[in-house]
C-alpha cells in the first residue's frame, strides 16, 4: 500500500499585547448550578446589555464548574488569581459569540470583564489578540535562549510560560519531543503551551532470545532490541511486533500519557522458529534480488524465518534499491516496481488475495511483513483559529520532514491552502 506525507503551511496570527495585575483577596462562596448552555447565557443577560472586557490578557489555569470557579494566571507574572462565576456570567468566544464553558481549558488565553460586588465575573471572553496554533508536531525548544522553534519560526517565551498536561500544570521539559501541542501566543511571544497528545514509556523485559533483533510499533520499525530496553512513544494503540532468529509474534498495546508499559517477550516467542513464504513481484525486467547479500532467485515464493533481512534490487536504468525486511508473519507478497526503484515511491502494496498476509513499507528504508489487515501511519499537523493550517508529519519516532515558512511572506501559498481546505 502507498503511503504519502503531506505538508503543510504552519501558520500563525498576530495582535498586541496588554498586561496588567489585579490583586485578590478571599472570595465568597459560589452556589453550585450545573453547567449552563449558550443559549440559556444569553437569557441570563438583559436585552441590550453589552458588557465589556478589561482588555488585559490572562491565562486560564483551571476551571471548577461544580462550585464555580475559574482560575486565571498573569502572563509575565507567577501571580494566580481565582474568580467565580454565575450563570449571568458572559462566555464569548474570539468573535463574541456565546460559548460553553468547555471551551475554557488549561491554556487558553482570555480577557475578562470587572467583577461585581460578590467577585463573580461578569464576563469571559476568549483573547481576540492572541492567536491559536493546534496539533503541531514540528517544533523544538531551546531553554538557553528561551526559545521554541514552530517550522521556520521563532517564538520567544518567559520564565512565566504556562504548560499544561490535560488538566495538570507541567514544566516545559516535562514535554517529550515527540508529543503533540497546541500554543497560544501573541505577536512573536508564546504564553501558553498544551499537550494535546502525550507519550508514555514501553519497558521491555525477557528480552534475551530477541536481542539483536528489531521490534516494531505500527508501521515503523522502531530499534534493535537491547537488554530490558524501554522506548518513549507517543500515547495510543499500537501493534508491537517482535521477530528474531525465527521466533516473534505481534500483540496490541496501550501506551497511556506518562505511564509505563511493561512488555514480556517471553509472550511473543511462540512454540519455535517460524518461517514465513514470502512472494516477490518485481515488475522490472532483469532485475536482480539479494537478501542479506546473497543472490535469489524469486520466480517461486522465498522461505525465511522470522527476523530482519537486508534486501538489494538491481536493475538496469535504476539506482540500487535497498530496504530492511522484518518477517513475522506466515506468508507475504512485496511488490516492487519502477515507481520504487526510481524513488517516486516509497511504499509496497498491499496483496489483495485472501491466502496472503499483509506486507507494507513502512518508511523510505524498511518494510514489515505481517499479519496486519491494514497499514496505519499518522500525520501531525497544526490549525490556527483563522482556517490556516501547518503540518509536520511524524511517525512512531515522531520525526517529520516538510517545507515550512513565516506566513506574512507567503501570501500565495496561504491562499492556496485554503482553498484546499474548501475543497
Amino acid at each position: 500500500m502507498i503511503m504519502t506525507i503531506s505538508c503543510v503551511l504552519l501558520l500563525c496570527g498576530c495582535g498586541a499585547k496588554d498586561s496588567g495585575t489585579i490583586t485578590m483577596e478571599q472570595y465568597p462562596e459560589v452556589v453550585t448550578q450545573t453547567e449552563e448552555t449558550p443559549n440559556e447565557q444569553a437569557d441570563a443577560v438583559e436585552e441590550g446589555e453589552t458588557i465589556r472586557t478589561d482588555g488585559k490578557l490572562y491565562v486560564v489555569l483551571s476551571i471548577d464548574t461544580e462550585e464555580k470557579l475559574i482560575g486565571l494566571g498573569v502572563p509575565d507574572s507567577p501571580r494566580t488569581l481565582q474568580y467565580g462565576y454565575t450563570r449571568a456570567t458572559q462566555m464569548l468566544d474570539d468573535h463574541g459569540q456565546f460559548m460553553s464553558t468547555a471551551r475554557l481549558t488549561p491554556g487558553r488565553v482570555v480577557t475578562i470583564g470587572e467583577p461585581d460586588d460578590d467577585a463573580k465575573l461578569t464576563a469571559i471572553q476568549l483573547a481576540k489578540d492572541a492567536w491559536y496554533q493546534e496539533n503541531i508536531t514540528r517544533y523544538s525548544v531551546d531553554p538557553s535562549l528561551h526559545m521554541i522553534v514552530i517550522g521556520d519560526t521563532k517564538y520567544r517565551y518567559d520564565d512565566h510560560l504556562r504548560v499544561f498536561s490535560g488538566d495538570q500544570e507541567i514544566s516545559l521539559d516535562q514535554v517529550g519531543e515527540n508529543d503533540v501541542i497546541s500554543v497560544q501566543g501573541l505577536d512573536k511571544q508564546i504564553l501558553s503551551v498544551q499537550v494535546t497528545t502525550g507519550h508514555g514509556t514501553i519497558a521491555l523485559m525477557n528480552t534475551e532470545l530477541f536481542e539483536g533483533g528489531w521490534i516494531s510499533l505500527g508501521t515503523k520499525i522502531y530499534a534493535k532490541i537491547t537488554p530490558d530496553m524501554t522506548l518513549e512513544v507517543p500515547e495510543g494503540s499500537y501493534e508491537l511486533s517482535v521477530a528474531n532468529d525465527g521466533y516473534g509474534d505481534s500483540k496490541m498495546v496501550e501506551v497511556e500519557r506518562e505511564q509505563v508499559t511493561t512488555v514480556d517477550l517471553d509472550e511473543y516467542k511462540g512454540e519455535g522458529p517460524k518461517k514465513c513464504l514470502v512472494t516477490f513481484e518485481i515488475h522490472v525486467a532483469d532485475a536482480l534480488l539479494y537478501i542479506d547479500g546473497e543472490p535469489v532467485d524469486y520466480e517461486e515464493p522465498v522461505e525465511l524465518r522470522y527476523g530482519v533481512y537486508q534486501l538489494t534490487v538491481i536493475a538496469d536504468g535504476f539506482e540500487t534499491w535497498e530496504r530492511q525486511l522484518v518477517i513475522h508473519s506466515k506468508e507475504a507478497t512485496i511488490q516492487i516496481g519502477e515507481p520504487q526503484l526510481s524513488g517516486e515511491g516509497n511504499t509496497s502494496e498491499e496483496d489483495s488475495h485472501s491466502d496472503h498476509e499483509n506486507a507494507r513499507n513502512v518508511t523510505g528504508s524498511s518494510i514489515i511483513a505481517s499479519d496486519a489487515d491494514e497499514a496505519e501511519h499518522s500525520d501531525g499537523s497544526g490549525t490556527g483559529t483563522d482556517g490556516e493550517t501547518g503540518t509536520g508529519s511524524s511517525d512512531v519516532e515522531g520525526s517529520s520532514t516538510g517545507d515550512y515558512s513565516d506566513y506574512l511572506d507567503t501570501l500565495t501559498d496561504l491562499i492556496k491552502s485554503l482553498v484546499d481546505l474548501k475543497e
